[in-house]
């Protein structure tokens, strides 16, 4: 829904910006009846997503022309408004605004190209749910770039931020509470509340899959390749998806977007997380290329990537659901007996 305010007047301005949050309530109306299966916090929000809008972007005073419903996910509702800049105003759980808040505040100190922060709360005080509302990214996806070697160049961009951001250091491990506080005490207690929270790890009953889980812990989260790692910024949740450019002659590197929950750790689990297979052959290819261009990796940093990548491969069976306790079981062990080798 698109309109044009044509006059200073408060009065028109006032009723042109209550028309657009109407229509955008009409929209995600029409969302919530044609899917079907939305999370009960997802519904909540766009229950109420106008009043909530309305209360969040009049403060920004800007000359709004469209307000659109980007991305609804199970905990995390992005809405574009159009105007005068092009915002976005994201919606979810303080807890998990709290990290990509951090993450953004530290991009912005080396200028890095993610989104500027302009205003956030985490505290429930303003609604019922954290609000953060940035600068929008402009172009598409990576991941919609059809000409393989452009894929791959937006890569390679990609390789050498993540090399820049990979420099900072941070103040604690995981991510910042809330309060602004960094409860975790190391990186082996980010990663196993990480599998905990993510995955049933700690629900299966065979003698397989418990053998399995037992290897887990003690040959990739709790062996010694994890001691002396200091925490820098990462992104936690590298994916061509997220990772805007703009395409013209070349391709150019607009935003990388969506951080996860994990915002401060070891820099070598973003790389292990793209050298999974599930991503798509240039993306990984392009990543490595523009993180090693300076530098290449240390004998350790490898090391690293391969038992890290070995996490995310039992992760990503985790959440399949297909996989079932044998398959699971068996894929682990193969995994683990491969770092020995």
């Amino acid at each position: 829904m698109f309109a044009t305010i044509q006059s200073d007047s408060p009065h028109l301005l006032v009723h042109r910006m209550d028309a657009l949050f109407v229509g955008l309530q009409h929209e995600a109306d029409t969302y919530i009846a044609t899917t079907s299966d939305l999370s009960s916090w997802s519904l909540s929000i766009l229950n109420r997503l106008n009043d909530y809008v309305a209360i969040v972007v009049p403060p920004l005073k800007l000359r709004i022309r469209s307000v659109s419903l980007q991305l609804v996910t199970p905990q995390r509702i992005e809405v574009r408004v159009a105007g005068t800049t092009h915002l976005l105003v994201v919606f979810a759980p303080g807890e998990l605004l709290a990290a990509e808040i951090a993450f953004l505040r530290q991009c912005a100190h080396k200028k890095l190209t993610t989104p500027q922060l302009i205003t956030a709360d985490v505290s429930y005080n303003l609604i019922p749910v954290g609000v953060m509302v940035c600068t929008h990214c402009a172009g598409s996806p990576l991941c919609d770039v059809a000409d393989e070697t452009m894929y791959r160049v937006g890569a390679r961009q990609v390789g050498r931020l993540l090399r820049t951001l990979h420099m900072q250091t941070m103040p604690g491990w995981g991510a910042p509470t809330m309060l602004n506080t960094w409860d975790s005490a190391n990186w082996r207690d980010v990663l196993k509340h990480w599998m905990q929270q993510q995955t049933p790890l700690l629900e299966f009953t065979s003698p397989a899959m418990q053998t399995a889980s037992f290897r887990i812990w003690h040959e990739l989260i709790n062996d010694d390749y994890l001691r002396s790692i200091t925490p820098v910024c990462i992104h936690g949740a590298l994916a061509c998806n997220n990772v805007y450019v703009t395409l013209h002659s070349h391709v150019q590197l607009e935003g990388l977007v969506r951080p996860s929950s994990i915002i401060a750790g070891d820099a070598m689990f973003d790389l292990a997380s793209v050298m999974r297979s599930a991503m798509p052959l240039p993306f990984r290819q392009g990543i490595i290329e523009g993180y090693t261009v300076s530098m290449p990796l240390r004998s350790d940093e490898v090391l690293r990537v391969k038992r890290l990548s070995v996490l995310w491969r039992v992760f990503d069976l985790l959440v399949h659901p297909d996989v079932d306790e044998v398959t699971l079981a068996a894929s682990t062990h193969a995994a683990l007996d491969a770092l020995l080798v």
